[in-house]
């Protein structure tokens, strides 16, 4: 088994990787770890007697507050009612949930679809996504507001115009 400060300085390298890591699988991996050997320090300090000083990893690099990404093993829960409204540039989209986190979000915005989870929301997860929308979005530009009892999913219009329907529809022919 590895040492207490191995453990330590792992979980320091990951912390920075996490930092730097853009795709979302590999976050996912990393936070995954991340996870694992908190909860491995946890574990030995809970075992430790207090008179033991324990050894705490250097810091030499300053990492913001870690964004919540999903588990491949997570169960959610499908919000398909939401209300939505839209003028020329943009659409927003109402999802009533109390008490949702704002660190705990995962977001994907693509040009024709999007995907939000809320994560540990009074203890479940939640996802919202329309897998193919009525036409283009600019992914940058879109967010997430969390409000005390709702969220509101702003998404910008690629082209300016009227949406007859969030979700793209097939010509019946």
């Amino acid at each position: 088994m590895a040492s207490a400060e191995d453990v330590a300085m792992d979980l320091e390298e990951l912390k920075q990787l996490q930092s730097i890591a853009k795709r979302p699988r590999v976050v996912s991996i990393i936070s995954s770890e991340i996870s694992n050997l908190e909860k491995l320090v946890q574990q030995a300090s809970d075992s430790t007697p207090p008179a033991i000083p324990r050894k705490s990893p250097p810091s030499s690099v300053s990492t913001p507050p870690t964004a919540a990404v999903s588990n491949p093993l997570l169960k959610y829960a499908t919000l398909s009612s939401f209300s939505w409204d839209q003028d020329n540039d943009q659409l927003k989209i109402y999802v009533s949930l109390e008490g949702v986190d704002g660190e705990k979000i995962e977001t994907e915005f693509k040009p024709t679809s999007f995907s939000i989870k809320f994560h540990d929301v009074q203890g479940k997860n939640y996802r919202c996504a329309v897998p193919r929308l009525n036409k283009e979005i600019v992914p940058e530009k879109c967010k997430v507001i969390v409000k005390p009892k709702r969220a509101v999913v702003t998404l910008h219009k690629a082209s300016k115009g009227n949406w007859p329907d969030l979700h793209f529809k097939e010509d019946k022919v």
